[in-house]
């Protein structure tokens, strides 16, 4: 069968095998899973949503109360008889929904409270308490156990200011955990849904069904409770406490002032119930498909083997030879009509081409390397290569016991030349800044662009007074520069140089870099065109 197509063989393998029937029958089993995937996603996420909506709504209501509570006139805030009484009135009239409200001074200490108390209350520890001191803002605390009525609960605060716009207190509302429940309650969950609130640090402030021992508990689930505090909103699959596999949507409810999210939504659901029908159609079509397989697995491998696989196996074999370097390896398949033997001597001839390009291609890998290390406006060194170069010469320097200088150049307004002469004329004074920097370096020390108008010079085997002197030669061959602009009008050029002195400034790249940038900001600060050498106590001193 030498003259036989390998197109003919892999027709004769399909016709055996029948493989398109049965890969359509896995896809459509698949889809079908994939569809019922993303339609349980959509209206998870929607009821999940719709819960949040609701809960914030009735957070909307607390915050307004707060307002209210908030705007107490202040000299009810030092009668707290009357003050006491007054909140007992509102929190009467709450529907059950809170267990306490008061006021807090801005020392954190109970000076109200519709609840009567004992003793000195003092809360500097409470979340919302905090937030709302030192934000001025609206704040949502975290569950905890009230001082004062000892239930469970979630706090907000809202914030009391003086007549001078000052914080002076915080007004506070303890809503009771049992308002959560009747919330979620009246969501309609899918089948078999599990709905949760959670505070900020994961702890369960409800759950429905109703599982009460779980309240005030953290998410058992690592993976669940990880993904749930990752962000404000999504979807995800893991295990439940129970340890049944689960699709998750969560919610974020508000947003503290802190940028964090002290409660959120989440609703679960089995993903037994997502792929239920799925599932049975799977099951069935893979019996079939199993039974199919096997007789066209032992069609496929016999067939296989005899047609393509030993031609194959061989190109392989040559392919790897090539691909580490040798480039005299060859295929020696015999020759033939077939599409294996064609690429066989396809293959074979391509190997010499390569192998007599050899020269050529070390030529062109050195070219890419050249321009993956160079700044194309300015032909200097770029940024990559400084962060190569500049920690091979301090290991050298330290093994040698020699310093190293960094000069930090930065072009003096810029700016103002790219706003007033264009783009053009700003790449030609960096061009120029950077010839003259070519022309007064040493060819033992490296010039790289650093960024923008940015230039870094490392100066190996460079004292502090060798650096400032070739600095002092840069900056003065600079300003003595006569740059022309697009239009033809002379552009004043003058630059500011910081230096950095290995080992003494920093004893690694990044500290060095840090230094000499820190000598130039002091370049710049002291009037500009002037050369800076950083001092070791954190300061840096003029040339």
């Amino acid at each position: 069968m030498k003259d036989v197509s390998t197109r003919s063989r892999i027709i004769l393998l399909v016709i055996l095998a029948a493989l398109p029937t049965l890969a359509l029958i896995i896809y459509s089993t698949w889809d079908e899973r994939v569809r019922a995937e993303a339609h349980a996603r959509e209206d998870l996420t929607r009821v999940t949503r719709q819960a949040a909506q609701q809960l914030a709504q009735i957070i909307e209501g607390t915050r307004q109360t707060l307002v209210t509570i908030s705007l107490l006139p202040s000299a009810m805030h030092n009668n707290q008889e009357r003050c006491n009484e007054y909140l007992g009135q509102l929190l009467g009239k709450s529907s059950g929904l809170f267990h306490s409200m008061g006021l807090y001074n801005a020392d954190s200490l109970l000076i109200c409270n519709a609840v009567p108390w004992q003793g000195k209350i003092h809360s500097p520890d409470r979340l919302y308490l905090r937030l709302a001191l030192t934000t001025g803002k609206f704040a949502v605390g975290e569950y905890q156990i009230g001082r004062v009525t000892k239930q469970q609960g979630i706090n907000f605060g809202f914030p009391v200011t003086d007549a001078a716009g000052k914080v002076s207190g915080v007004a506070f509302l303890a809503m009771d955990l049992s308002s959560f429940k009747k919330i979620v309650s009246a969501v309609p969950l899918p089948r078999q849904g599990i709905l949760t609130v959670t505070d900020r640090s994961g702890i369960i402030l409800a759950r429905y069904p109703d599982q009460a021992e779980t309240i005030g508990q953290k998410l058992r689930a690592p993976r669940v409770l990880e993904m749930l505090l990752s962000g404000k909103q999504g979807v995800f699959e893991g295990k439940g406490s129970d340890g049944t596999e689960r699709l998750f949507a969560y919610e974020s409810v508000i947003e503290n002032p802190d940028g964090s999210i002290p409660l959120r939504v989440m609703i679960s659901l089995p993903q037994s119930v997502v792929f239920a029908d799925a599932n049975a159609t799977l099951i069935r079509n893979l019996v079939c498909i199993i039974l199919a397989t096997i007789l066209l697995i032992v069609a496929a491998w016999y067939g296989a083997e005899i047609f393509m696989l030993r031609s194959i196996r061989t190109l392989l074999a040559v392919a790897k030879h090539v691909e580490s370097g040798s480039l005299d390896a060859r295929t020696g398949l015999l020759p033939g009509k077939d599409e294996l033997a064609q690429l066989g001597r396809a293959f074979d001839n391509m190997a010499q081409a390569l192998q007599s390009r050899d020269v050529n291609l070390k030529r062109v890998l050195q070219d890419l390397e050249k321009q993956a290390i160079t700044d194309p406006l300015t032909e200097l060194y770029n940024r990559r290569f400084l962060y190569d170069v500049l920690p091979r010469e301090l290991a050298r320097a330290r093994r040698r016991t020699t310093p190293v200088a960094v000069l930090m150049i930065d072009i003096d307004h810029f700016k103002r030349v790219n706003d007033s002469y264009g783009h053009e004329t700003g790449d030609l004074v960096i061009k120029e800044v950077a010839r003259v920097i070519k022309t007064i370096v040493r060819g033992s020390d490296y010039t790289c662009r650093y960024g923008g108008e940015e230039i870094v010079v490392v100066l190996p085997d460079a004292p502090a007074d060798g650096a400032q002197l070739r600095a002092e030669s840069i900056r003065s061959g600079v300003e003595a520069l006569e740059t022309m602009c697009v239009s033809g009008k002379q552009v004043k050029v003058t630059i500011s140089i910081g230096i950095a002195i290995y080992p003494t400034h920093g004893a690694d790249t990044n500290a060095l870099l840090r230094s000499a940038d820190e000598a130039l900001y002091e370049a710049k600060g002291a009037g500009r065109n002037r050369v800076v050498v950083h001092a070791a106590g954190d300061t840096a001193t003029p040339a």
